[in-house]
């Protein structure tokens, strides 16, 4: 029985050692947890200046469903006094107008609207609940092209006008309907600030079951460019191209090199490429915060940034067309506050890379819209309006994180806009995309002010349609009034990032000589 009775023993002592095992293991790891995911330093000792940008590198975009869709859209929102009163608080931008329904768009001075590289098959795609057949011609009005270039300059935008590369005539580019709304545009008095031809062209095949050829591609843009010196009237007007898809895929990649290398390089002032992170259909709140996504545009960027420099050198590097997810973007997540965390990320990672422009998709239109049918902000307009009122030119390097759930850059402040930032301050954004709080630390620059502005989401989910600003929510005064965007100021001391919470710390003062 006392044999009995001491393994008992043994067994239930075994067991508690076991366990207590387990719990020390268990503390230490949320103690090394602890110790290395709550604090991060941002330091500015070693930092230096990586790119510059312009005040326009911020841009955004239009879909030429636009004109298509004018007379079945809830709004045409052109001539709405609130859609310009949001679209000037983004000026100074380009507004790229594209897509790949500007290749069935003709300028209705000719009365021939029949598409003539007509593709192999259909194309359906669902506009307010129907089915349409995409591959149909329709056609965009002196009026249309009126409203669209008033409402551009009204709104302190640079207009870009993607052609339609389907007109053809003994297999070339057909270049006369675009030479008559050229010579409208002259006759208006309008200074669009550039032209396109064509829409993802690497990916024709696949959507219309045809091809363009990357030389063939090349020829086309010699034409227009030929075009547009041939009516100096114009200005001019810069040249982007080829708008090709995401760089993840090896045929876009190779299509980029062989336009730019078969004379295409030569002839576009600025080389644009599109990238997405997720597909509409399939995409999850998940991977709208996760590192590995964010990430993944790191790899597209370099191979972009290379083929640039190789094949085009000298000449700028746009992301021409970008967003959360293609396809219109995900319906219930690109247009809440979760898609934040990808536009902010590719916004830093961009210019800190050393790329010159970021067309965002789209300013109105879809789920990934800065602006929603009813015109209203959606949370990725709020960022950007902060994003143009602090964000300056001169971006800086200053490392990267030690957390990969804090996310970091800095640029020199805009010292351009309303905000009142001087010469020489600075500002650092950055986002939390984990669930535990973040304390950081600013080291190496002269002030110990913090003008805090930070975001998180109006009903603390991540599926907010609203966002907080320093806990209040944003939301417009009236149809021309926005709000007041107070910072929290901070003197000195360590500055917290709660969990999935994002913004701009301003150092004003702070007189960094990189800045000057």
């Amino acid at each position: 029985m006392e044999v009995i009775r001491f393994l008992i023993y043994i067994t239930i002592f075994g067991l508690a050692i076991l366990l207590l095992q387990e719990n020390l293991l268990f503390l230490s790891q949320i103690l090394y947890k602890v110790s290395t995911a709550k604090h991060v330093t941002v330091s500015f000792k070693d930092v230096f200046v990586g790119n510059h940008v312009s005040e326009r590198f911020l841009s955004v975009t239009f879909s030429c469903s636009l004109f298509r869709h004018k007379h079945t859209s809830k709004h045409f929102p052109l001539r709405s006094k609130k859609m310009k009163t949001l679209a000037r608080e983004l000026s100074p931008s380009y507004l790229r107008v594209g897509g790949t329904l500007c290749d069935f768009l003709i300028f209705n001075m000719t009365e021939d609207t029949t598409l003539r590289f007509k593709p192999h098959k259909p194309r359906y795609i669902q506009i307010n609940g129907e089915w349409i057949d995409a591959n149909t011609n329709f056609t965009m009005t002196p009026y249309d092209w009126d409203l669209l270039n008033i409402f551009a300059m009204e709104s302190g935008w640079d207009l870009i006008f993607d052609f339609n590369v389907f007109l053809r005539k003994n297999g070339q580019w057909d270049p006369t309907n675009a030479i008559e709304l050229l010579k409208y545009t002259i006759q208006q008095g309008y200074k669009p600030a550039g032209y396109e031809l064509g829409n993802e062209p690497n990916s024709l095949f696949h959507k219309f079951n045809f091809s363009i050829p990357a030389p063939e591609m090349a020829e086309y843009f010699s034409i227009l460019k030929q075009t547009l010196d041939s009516l100096p009237a114009l200005g001019k007007p810069i040249i982007v191209g080829p708008d090709t898809t995401a760089m993840r895929h090896k045929s876009a990649r190779e299509y980029f090199i062989k336009f730019l290398e078969s004379g295409g390089g030569d002839i576009v002032d600025i080389a644009s490429f599109h990238h997405y992170y997720l597909n509409s259909a399939t995409a999850t709140v998940a991977e709208f915060h996760e590192a590995k996504v964010l990430d993944s545009l790191i790899v597209q960027l370099n191979d972009a940034l290379a083929a640039c420099r190789n094949y085009a050198p000298g000449k700028q590097c746009w992301l021409g067309e970008t967003s959360s997810s293609y396809g219109g973007g995900a319906g219930g997540i690109s247009d809440r506050y979760v898609a934040s965390f990808l536009w902010l990320d590719k916004l830093g990672l961009s210019a800190k890379m050393g790329l010159q422009g970021v067309m965002r998709q789209s300013f109105y239109g879809g789920n990934y819209g800065l602006i929603d049918a009813n015109l209203d902000p959606n949370p990725d307009y709020w960022l950007t309006v902060l994003y143009k009122r602090l964000v300056g030119n001169i971006v800086l390097d200053i490392g990267t994180s030690t957390n990969t759930n804090l996310r970091y850059y800095a640029q020199c402040a805009n010292i351009n806009s309303t905000m009142g930032y001087k010469v020489g301050d600075v500002v650092v954004y950055l986002m939390n995309i984990g669930g535990e709080a973040i304390s950081v630390d600013i080291k190496g620059v002269s002030s110990s002010t913090y003008h805090i502005y930070m975001l998180s989401p109006g009903d603390s989910t991540l599926t907010s349609q609203s966002v907080k600003l320093n806990g209040e929510i944003l939301k417009m005064q009236s149809d021309v009034i926005l709000p007041i965007f107070d910072p929290i100021v901070q003197e000195g001391g360590q500055i917290t990032v709660n969990p999935y919470n994002m913004g701009f710390i301003v150092l004003p003062n702070s007189k960094l000589l990189q800045c000057i």
